[in-house]
């Protein structure tokens, strides 16, 4: 019999609660709903994936000060995804966060979160040439012989164009992404700076079409172009919570992991110290960004200071 009344009394207390729950979600419904808060992005692609999983790690590190929050892409439908576009919804916010490099007018109409999340490595560049000019490579004396006797291949609208004017460099501009490997085949210039990530990628690409290309033996460039996230300039909330995100990933060694994973390999293959890295000036940084000595940075080349 004690049994029996035992059973009836959790039953009571099961029933209570679930009418307590109850009672509750018809007073609030939204809280019912699930509270955790959408932060929007707008770069879909694929090569953004490490980016993606930086801001994902960096909201759920900081969710006891600032909530549940998930990345979430915006109008995942829309191929559109260029910069213009994206800097465009960002100032509309409709989407929260974007990562993109740094530029003095970019710190100006967003907030920036200034640490880098790739240490600086978009601003290595190994050179792309045609297999028959590496003799002239070889040749080459000195850091200005790359200026006034070989000629560049660059996309006029892509945001480091500016770059390779300022260091006086000679450049040949196309706007068509393929037809650069084209040109670059052809004889039409002589080397194309390719990002770490992007050069053996695109010469397994583009191989069949054009398999006179290769990566220069010699050379590297460099010049400070960090990417950071940008927010709205009123979302100071969000930028302060990614930026302690950034640091607790650091700080536990999550970040470093995250980056070594992604970039070790290639960082490993370009052999940085058997490279003369060519140290170029960016004139698109403003003078207060913080230029950090990256850990891929090669022990035996001078790292440039302001």
């Amino acid at each position: 019999m004690r049994d029996s009344y035992a059973v009836v009394n959790i039953v009571r207390s099961v029933a209570t609660g679930l009418l307590w729950a109850a009672t509750c979600i018809l007073a609030n419904p939204a809280q019912a709903m699930s509270d955790v808060e959408s932060i929007y992005y707008y770069q879909k692609d694929g090569s953004y994936g490490y980016y993606q999983t930086l801001l994902n790690r960096a909201l759920e590190i900081t969710t006891p000060e600032y909530g549940a929050a998930v990345p979430a892409m915006y109008n995942p439908g829309d191929n559109n995804a260029t910069e213009a576009r994206g800097l465009s919804l960002l100032k509309q916010k409709r989407i929260q966060v974007i990562f993109l490099s740094v530029s003095y007018i970019r710190e100006t109409q967003f907030r920036a979160v200034p640490i880098a999340l790739e240490e600086g490595l978009l601003g290595l560049r190994l050179l792309m040439i045609n297999k028959n000019t590496q003799p002239r490579f070889d040749g080459v004396q000195s850091d200005d012989q790359l200026r006034s006797d070989f000629l560049v291949g660059f996309n006029p609208l892509w945001g480091d164009y500016p770059v390779y004017q300022h260091n006086g460099f000679k450049l040949a501009p196309a706007t068509k992404y393929n037809l650069l490997f084209k040109m670059l085949s052809s004889g039409r210039f002589d080397f194309f700076p390719r990002g770490l990530t992007e050069v053996w990628r695109e010469l397994d690409e583009f191989n069949k079409q054009y398999p006179d290309l290769q990566v220069e033996k010699r050379f590297a460039f460099y010049y400070p172009y960090p990417v950071y996230f940008f927010v709205h300039k009123d979302n100071e909330r969000l930028a302060s919570r990614l930026e302690l995100g950034l640091k607790r990933l650091q700080a536990n060694g999550e970040f470093k992991r995250h980056f070594q994973q992604h970039f070790g390999a290639n960082i490993a293959r370009a052999a940085l110290d058997k490279r003369h890295i060519v140290l170029l000036h960016n004139p698109l940084l403003s003078v207060d960004t913080p230029l950090v000595k990256p850990s891929w940075w090669p022990p035996t080349t001078p790292f440039p200071t302001p």
